[in-house]
């Protein structure tokens, strides 16, 4: 697993932030691990790691980044898997905070203008036509491509960080008065992504309902329940 490595190679400034009261930083169980980490930095005000084996079955790595609530920027988005050896799940984005299209330009486009659209627009998991963009990085094959995965993640990572950079905290609106504010344009991502998150259903067969609920709700999108 990689995505910390090259996390950390990119970002320099990164402070530890507390995870959930019940939850521990690796949790232990019969074969199974998952590793929990969270960090923020500056302009980021949460930057959330799972690194997930269970038992050798099911394999998966996610990252999210969120900005602070006086920007606008996207969510950062990635995640690998590995289901079993048999099938392999991997997705990259600049998560849009909205659809609009003087957004999707602004936030999107800008950095992203030379790679390609994504050519699927259906998914069985996700509504990719909400906090999805046309510049999705997706794939799912039966043969292991994780290296190219990885190449790719730096790739968005790099450029949204840039992009992060350069950043000027919201004063005004600029795309109108019923642009949504970050605070709740960030919950409504969580909730979504929360509701539609395939990881319940493994989680709560490895382990049981209660700590699938809390692991999703607590941990990897936290203000999916506000």
């Amino acid at each position: 697993m990689q995505l910390k490595d090259i996390l950390f190679k990119n970002c320099k400034d990164l402070t530890e932030i507390s995870l959930p009261e019940w939850l521990e930083p690796e949790v232990n169980d019969n074969g199974s691990t998952i590793k929990s980490y969270a960090w923020k930095s500056d302009k980021l005000r949460r930057i959330r790691l799972c690194e997930l084996n269970l038992r050798g079955k099911f394999i998966a790595e996610s990252l999210v980044i969120y900005p602070e609530w006086n920007y606008n920027n996207p969510v950062f988005g990635s995640e690998y898997v590995n289901a079993g050896g048999k099938r392999y799940f991997g997705t990259i984005d600049f998560h849009p905070l909205d659809m609009r299209e003087e957004y999707i330009n602004h936030y999107i486009n800008r950095d992203l203008i030379d790679q390609p659209d994504r050519t699927k627009n259906k998914s069985h998991v996700y509504d990719l036509d909400k906090y999805f963009s046309k510049k999705l990085w997706i794939k799912v094959e039966t043969n292991d491509f994780y290296e190219k995965y990885v190449e790719s993640f730096e790739l968005y990572l790099t450029r949204y960080l840039h992009q992060m950079k350069r950043a000027n905290p919201i004063v005004r609106n600029v795309f109108g008065s019923h642009m949504p504010q970050a605070h709740y344009a960030q919950r409504g991502y969580d909730h979504h992504l929360a509701s539609t998150d395939p990881a319940y259903g493994i989680l709560k067969t490895y382990y049981n309902s209660k700590f699938a609920d809390r692991y999703i709700n607590t941990f990897l999108f936290d203000m999916a329940r506000l």
